[in-house]
């Protein structure tokens, strides 16, 4: 017999529309558990000539919007170990001005609240919730207060058509510094960006960022103070790391190229630079060949980091990353689509020469061997080996069924483990 608890939200389920997560675009089918996301540029601005006359006559006549999300999530855990479940609704109001002389005005306000939850913190005898508590405030996990925050705001400037540059509190989405929407409120962050078209088939953007409001939190901080607000894990010596509160950088410079090489190739290139942090430079293909039988996607991905830090002083527990250290990934899939199946496999591959790191408050690896809520981030000499199996009900490009599998093996373990199964 169901737990009462647990009643409710599968009445959710059943009764729920499915819908896409804001940081990737619907594809025909799951690309991979983890989609490396690619920034879409924002709407083009109306032109001058269709532009009010007037600076009030622009801030009457914009656009007001909402949304609404409701999640319920629970975990079952075998003979003695605690069970967790946790539901949360979430929702938002957006207003948008309109376009004046190239200029426009966004503002967002959002809102969520636990309406009912087990015990999600740690107590004596039974660890904290692991996944459940990252719908609301993990910080202070016993509060049921409404959380509420300004999550947008911000000033556009379309200099030219195919050229916008935007200033304020934004959601972005590029493979390493992205939104991970998958609960309530997604990230958001504050800086400047600008994207442009240089030509139909190439695009160019970036930004430098300062400030962030990672998911499961109820405020803003610096990037740097950021660092550390989720799990910390442990240290290259085994002690557990304390770093939150020692991390020192100025902000993040990003530069991403995306270019497509004809109707079946696609390339992107991304630079991440965080002085006396990380310097990460990212590369992905992906090639598409149709056959009669069905079509053949191939990817990859590869990832090249070092360490900006030049603190030798501290212990290693209090050092996010260690001086010189470096690290490589390569991650590949092959997948084949007829219909409305598709079957993917999927091996990633993080050298010994270090860990990769990028701070988890910042987003979400995209990695296509990565699961949803697992990440191989702070491990090094890795070895992912994963497969997904995916159905889409023809005609309705927005309803499907996916599974996802993956086996690791990573530094100091001598041993596979089996990560989660994915269902969706």
């Amino acid at each position: 017999m169901l737990p009462r608890w647990l009643l409710p939200g599968v009445a959710l389920l059943i009764g729920a529309r499915p819908a896409h997560a804001q940081s990737a675009p619907p594809d025909t089918l799951l690309r991979h558990a983890a989609p490396a996301a690619i920034a879409a540029p924002p709407a083009p601005l109306a032109a001058d000539s269709t532009a009010p006359l007037s600076l009030p006559q622009a801030l009457h006549r914009g656009t007001f919007s909402g949304h609404i999300r409701t999640v319920f999530m629970a975990t079952l855990n075998r003979s003695t170990a605690p069970d967790y479940y946790a539901h949360g609704v979430g929702a938002g109001l957006r207003y948008e001005t309109q376009a004046w002389h190239g200029l426009q005005v966004g503002l967002e306000g959002f809102f969520l609240k636990k309406l009912y939850a087990s015990s999600l913190a740690a107590e004596p005898g039974r660890p904290e919730s692991r996944y459940e508590l990252s719908l609301f405030d993990q910080e202070h996990p016993h509060s049921r207060e409404l959380l509420h925050q300004v999550e947008e705001l911000w000033v556009r400037w379309q200099a030219r058509p195919g050229w916008q540059l935007t200033y304020g509190r934004q959601q972005l989405d590029t493979p390493l510094l992205n939104s991970q929407d998958s609960r309530l409120s997604p990230n958001f962050v504050q800086g400047l960006w600008v994207v442009g078209h240089l030509n139909a088939a190439t695009t160019l953007q970036g930004g430098w960022l300062t400030h962030v409001a990672p998911r499961s939190t109820d405020r803003w901080y610096r990037l740097d103070e950021a660092v550390g607000r989720y799990s910390m894990g442990v240290a290259p010596d085994s002690s557990r790391a304390s770093y939150l509160g020692r991390v020192r950088t100025h902000g993040l410079a990003v530069l991403g190229l995306r270019r497509t090489l004809g109707p079946h190739t696609t390339v992107q290139a991304w630079q991440y630079f965080a002085d006396h942090l990380l310097a990460t430079s990212w590369l992905e293909g992906t090639r598409t060949l149709t056959r009669p039988a069905g079509t053949w996607t191939v990817s990859g991905q590869v990832l090249w980091q070092h360490s900006l830090t030049n603190d030798v002083e501290s212990p290693p527990s209090h050092r996010y990353s260690e001086p010189s250290e470096q690290a490589r990934v390569l991650s590949t899939r092959l997948a084949y689509q007829r219909r409305a199946w598709q079957v993917a496999a999927q091996y990633t591959r993080v050298s010994a020469h270090g860990r990769y790191l990028f701070p988890r408050e910042w987003g979400r690896e995209p990695f296509y061997t990565t699961l949803p809520r697992e990440r191989i981030e702070g491990a090094g000499d890795v070895h992912a080996l994963g497969a997904s199996l995916a159905w889409q009900r023809p005609h309705a490009p927005g309803w499907k069924r996916a599974m996802a599998t993956t086996t690791c093996r990573s530094r100091p373990a001598s041993t596979s483990t089996a990560c989660p199964t994915f269902i969706s």
